[in-house]
């Protein structure tokens, strides 16, 4: 199979993408062209190794994923953020678990749940009932709450099917990534940063039968360049997207889907869990917004899913 690499970039990773950059010069096998998606009105940045193809496209985290790549023939694309660095090797061990497990995606391992020190796996569970699975069958298990569970102990150089996965780093069969029309999902960035986007994009694909893996220890490691999500971080409305944008995915990735009372009693109480942290957190920080703004999200978010303008997006299974 041959291969092509699709960046999406402000421009401004600095060093960590001048280390990726590099890190693509290197591997055993060559992609046939490297394209980089880079937001309109900002620069291209000074380093090169040669072969980039730039190409100016509307700003979003999404908008700059949701693409028809034309400009690629490849049989896959090897899709990346611009703070992804990779072993030699990485693009040929994805290509190899694709065609040894039949995948339509394989994406990477780059966030590394399992490894978190025990009180950031603490954090997540409490915050957003992220919490490791002894269960082997599967890398991410989407719950009927919308939450996810990882594999608390996969094995050295595993693959696995999954529910979903993390965005920096993913080899796609193009006819698959065509297939799911992510640009139907532009919603997911409407509030002017894509939480969950991962979510939304991996999990469409297994929803309309596609074969999603992840490879651990793949070789491709996130140096978090932080441009999109230190400023989400900093932002003042941050709680109220992530709440909103919550609610909006749970609805359309996993209740829309298949509707049940179990799945809307799951939510339920994941909902009314969050109140309960976000009112300590508002008690702790001294930050009313905290509380207000997680009201203001789950509100919303349920206006978003009752609207006319979310009638109007296709729906997330595919015909």
């Amino acid at each position: 199979m041959t291969y092509s690499i699709a960046i999406r970039t402000l421009g401004t990773g600095g060093d960590n993408y001048r280390r990726q950059l590099r890190s693509i010069a290197a591997q055993t096998v060559q992609p046939e062209r490297v394209v980089v998606y880079i937001a309109e009105g900002y620069a291209r940045p000074p380093f090169t190794i040669g072969r980039e193809q730039y190409v100016h496209v509307p700003k979003g985290m999404a908008a700059q994923r949701a693409l028809p790549y034309s400009e690629i023939a490849s049989d896959c694309l090897l899709l990346l953020d611009d703070d992804v660095e990779l072993a030699p090797d990485t693009a040929a061990r994805m290509l190899a678990a694709m065609e040894a497990h039949g995948a339509d995606c394989v994406a990477a391992d780059t966030f590394c749940n399992h490894r978190m020190p025990a009180a950031a796996k603490l954090k997540a569970a409490a915050a957003g009932w992220v919490l490791p699975s002894r269960r082997t069958d599967k890398a991410f298990r989407m719950r009927r709450s919308g939450a996810f569970s990882y594999i608390a102990a996969p094995a050295a150089g595993g693959c696995y099917p999954s529910d979903t996965a993390a965005g920096p780093a993913a080899m796609w069969r193009r006819e698959a990534w065509l297939g799911i029309r992510f640009a139907d999902e532009l919603w997911v960035e409407q509030d002017g940063f894509a939480y969950g986007e991962d979510m939304v994009q991996f999990h469409k694909l297994v929803v309309n039968g596609g074969r999603l893996f992840v490879l651990f220890d793949s070789g491709a490691v996130h140096l978090d360049s932080g441009n999109s999500s230190a400023a989400f971080r900093r932002g003042g409305q941050r709680m109220y997207v992530r709440t909103k944008n919550t609610l909006a995915i749970w609805w359309r990735c996993v209740y829309e889907p298949a509707p049940s009372p179990l799945t809307a009693l799951a939510f339920a109480g994941r909902a009314l869990w969050g109140l309960g942290v976000a009112m300590a957190a508002a008690a702790g920080m001294r930050r009313a917004s905290m509380l207000t703004q997680y009201v203001a999200g789950l509100r919303d978010g349920w206006r978003f899913v009752r609207s006319d303008a979310y009638a109007s997006i296709p729906k997330y299974r595919l015909p």
